[in-house]
């Protein structure tokens, strides 16, 4: 690598190492051969000298409580109380523990189940504590998973806690638990339960503050976990003493300072009290609980103190620091100078003025190149804000497009009021760009017949998007209007094919379903044939022929296919999108795994199928980007049970004059059926229709206009009786409990059988009466819930009773043979 001698680099090293090196060369060889020996020796002498006093006095405390729990339990141990003398013997064992140690403020004995006094199951629990200068007990519960109770009982010895804030005794506490073991008859040792001896540390917090460390420094207690119990700062920043330091002590190499004490029980260590500086810490280990006394000199403050240290380097340290000051000014001015007029510019550049002056930098060093580099870049910024407007401009006017093309494809089927209980419908669509030429619809031609479609349109982006719109209201006006899935393929491609000029292409799919009967006329442009997921859990693509893609060619001819779905079967419709996901390995989807895919979604609901398997393409690919669109819907037949009539329907006034017209109506159907089946069909159903507003005082008026259909055809009195109730019960129901405005009337009558059937359409809210249980009419009348008779006894009265909800109307059907 080639050195610069002329840049910026070499001159400040220079010029700062010649500084440094006078400085520190004076410095070094007086104070290399005492300052680490020394250092050492102070702290470890200054840390002996705390330590001792304050290490003694406090292991005499916790030793002292250690000996009262252990008198306690032994107490315990010899003999039953009963919750009396156990109440007495702690408020006793209390009073004298505080009069040996004020530090003791609670008393805690907890029996294992069924071991304590008068308590032959279950858990026992007592308190003495002394709080606002009185002693109270409490009854404590639920302490069986309590750290201080379980570790005492499985270890079997008596140990101090860690520190902690009690539930009963709110501040920080210690405890030294016991087990409390007594003889049974046997001879043998028994754990009966656990003594606790609570002892108030807050006075160790106190103690600490007090004690004089100097040098800036202080002392602090640890737990046996290495957990801050007692810190100075916690005091003088004036933080909730009721709350524990939890921070950590770590030594200088990152290794927990549990470690270091298993070496030995004291010794001095270079380390981080939390998140302080590096420290001097000398350590003590307290005998009888095994936590930790520290004392703890910030090194930089303890260094700056050592008055003895301070003076011999302070001297040679100023007299290096004038020469490395007087080096710094001399380089600072001659870079400083230039860089202040490329700040300036560089400022007015933040505040947006692109066109500022930049000063002219001769020379060779870092700060010439600088200069011309930000030339360079003020040409760049200006160029890339011109670049970025375009851009900005151009991704809004995507995002319009995407929700102007998202917003043309229906959501649910409410949208498209083709909604009904024959069959479920799901549809997803996940454009690969802001906007994609994939596309699906789907639509009622009529009451009985469902339309779905799924397209994939050539290429991406906005020319794809615009195809595919167009497409899609072509093969929906067509189909609406043609009402033949080969007529509609047919005329859409002249359509699309005669204006392609940039030869873009479109596949298709559409499929009619019969919701009667899950007959499937269908056809294909191309596309990709859909799967059936059977009732049983199995699944299959459907065998069909795919035509040539639509817009390649005018004259082509497509041919009408059919399928047949069994009630409970799913159709799943696809782009090739799902198929076609790739892996980070280049390997596709494809069609085996969506069809093991559709398989292991038998129990999910129609519309979780197109979530599940976009799930699966997500956990395939992994994260790999993707480049076409992927768009799915699943639809479910359903049926119902209602018997298959090809139904042809004429709509005329009653009177005398519409015999004719009716005779004519029916003629024209029967002529292509033969003989004794025109005979048995020649009366065929007629059908009659009054519509009225939903207030009680029609229902007269419906029952007048069914019985003047019905009377002609001299059917029985019950048969006539049993609809006229029929009708009283159904109409009531509307009345009272639909919301409905309007009921329309429906009598269609077939004298070759004499059988009338009776269909009421309200638009009130959906309920489906034959979904009520039916009353238990084995129970006596007072003892019979209210409700749901009137519906059993039309149930019970009529051939057959059929409901759905056919888009935004209840439709409940009544058959009974006169």
């Amino acid at each position: 690598m080639k050195f610069n001698f002329r840049g910026l680099a070499f001159k400040q090293s220079v010029w700062i190492l010649i500084g440094v090196t006078i400085a520190f060369a004076m410095t070094f060889g007086v104070i290399r051969s005492q300052i680490k020996q020394g250092i050492y020796n102070l702290v470890v002498q200054k840390g002996e000298e705390i330590s001792e006093a304050n290490v003694t006095f406090i292991d005499k405390l916790f030793n002292t409580g250690r000996k009262i729990g252990d008198d306690i339990a032994e107490n315990l141990g010899k003999r039953e109380m009963t919750k009396a003398e156990m109440d007495e013997f702690l408020l006793q064992s209390l009073g004298n523990a505080r009069r040996i140690l004020p530090q003791v403020i609670a008393v805690v004995v907890a029996f294992e189940p069924g071991m304590g006094p008068e308590t032959k199951n279950g858990e026992f629990m007592r308190l003495a504590r002394y709080v606002n200068d009185a002693t109270v007990l409490v009854t404590g519960a639920n302490y069986q998973d309590k750290e201080w109770y379980a570790s005492t009982k499985d270890g079997g010895t008596s140990r101090w806690q860690e520190p902690f804030i009690g539930e009963f005794v709110h501040e920080p506490i210690a405890v030294y638990t016991i087990p409390i073991i007594r003889r049974d008859k046997k001879g043998e040792d028994v754990l009966v339960g656990v003594l606790a001896v609570d002892m108030s540390i807050d006075f160790l917090k106190n103690t600490i503050a007090s004690i004089p460390v100097s040098d800036s420094g202080y002392a602090m207690i640890l737990s046996s976990k290495s957990t801050i119990v007692a810190h100075p700062k916690s005091v003088d920043l004036g933080g909730d003493e009721n709350n524990l330091v939890v921070e950590k002590v770590k030594t200088e190499n990152g290794e927990d300072f549990d470690r270091v004490t298993q070496k030995a029980e004291h010794g001095l260590f270079r380390g981080f009290v939390g998140d302080s500086d590096l420290s001097a810490i000398y350590y003590t280990t307290i005998k009888s609980n095994n936590w930790i006394f520290m004392v703890v000199w910030p090194m930089q403050k303890f260094l700056e103190d050592q008055s003895s240290f301070v003076r011999l380097i302070g001297v040679f340290i100023l007299g290096g620091y004038i020469l490395i000051l007087i080096f710094v000014l001399i380089i600072s001015y001659r870079i400083s100078h230039p860089l202040r007029q490329l700040a300036k510019a560089v400022d007015k550049f933040g505040h947006g003025n692109f066109d500022a002056e930049l000063p002219v930098v001769k020379g060779h060093d870092e700060i010439a190149l600088l200069a011309s580099a930000f030339s360079g870049m003020q040409a760049s910024i200006k160029e890339n804000i011109k670049t970025q407007k375009s851009l900005g401009r151009i991704e809004r006017e995507l995002d319009f497009a995407r929700n102007i093309q998202l917003a043309m494809l229906p959501e649910n089927e409410v949208e498209e009021n083709c909604n009904d209980d024959r069959h479920e419908l799901a549809p997803f669509m996940l454009p690969a760009k802001e906007v994609g030429g994939d596309f699906y619809d789907f639509f009622k031609i009529d009451n009985d017949h469902l339309c779905v479609v799924i397209g994939d349109v050539s290429g991406k982006g906005v020319p794809a998007s615009l195809f595919m719109m167009v497409s899609r209201i072509i093969l929906r006006t067509m189909m609406k209007n043609l009402k033949s899935v080969e007529k509609t393929f047919n005329s859409t491609n002249f359509a699309l094919a005669r204006r392609n000029k940039l030869n873009m292409f479109v596949t298709v799919w559409m499929g009619v379903v019969d919701l009667r009967t899950g007959h499937v006329e269908f056809a294909s442009a191309g596309h990709n044939p859909p799967a059936i997921r059977h009732a049983d859990g199995s699944v299959e693509f459907v065998k069909s022929k795919s035509g040539l893609v639509m817009a390649a060619m005018e004259d082509v001819r497509y041919q009408t296919q059919t399928c047949e779905l069994l009630p409970g079967d799913t159709l799943f419709l696809y782009t090739d999108g799902v198929t076609e996901a790739t892996n980070s390995n280049d390997e596709l989807f494809g069609d085996a795994r969506l069809l093991d895919t559709l398989a292991k979604s038998k129990d999910l609901a129609t519309t979780d199928i197109c979530k599940f398997v976009k799930n699966e393409i997500d956990s395939f690919v992994n994260g790999a980007p993707q480049f076409d669109d992927i768009t799915m819907m699943g639809v479910k037949y359903i049926g119902n049970d209602e018997p298959v009539w090809e139904r042809y329907e004429k709509t005329i006034d009653v009177g005398i004059e519409g015999q004719g017209e009716l005779k004519t109506f029916v003629e024209g159907i029967l002529t292509p059926m033969d003989g004794l089946a025109k005979v048995q069909m020649q009366n065929a159903w007629e059908r009659y229709e009054k519509i009225v507003d939903v207030i009680p005082e029609n229902q007269d008026i419906l029952t007048a206009f069914v019985e003047g259909i019905l009377a002609p055809m001299e059917g029985s009195v019950k048969s006539q009786m049993q609809i006229n109730i029929a009708i009283d019960e159904i109409y009531s129901n509307i009345v009272k409990f639909s919301g409905a405005t309007k009921v329309t009337l429906i009598v269609e009558v077939r004298k070759a059988t004499l059988t009338a059937k009776l269909t009421f359409i309200d638009n009130g809210a959906p309920y489906d009466p034959l979904k009520s249980k039916d009353p238990d009419i084995t129970l006596p009348a007072e003892e019979r819930e209210i409700g749901g008779l009137g519906i059993f006894i039309v149930k019970k009265t009529m051939d057959s009773v059929c409901y759905r909800r056919n888009g935004d109307c209840n439709e409940l059907a009544i058959t009974k043979a006169l």
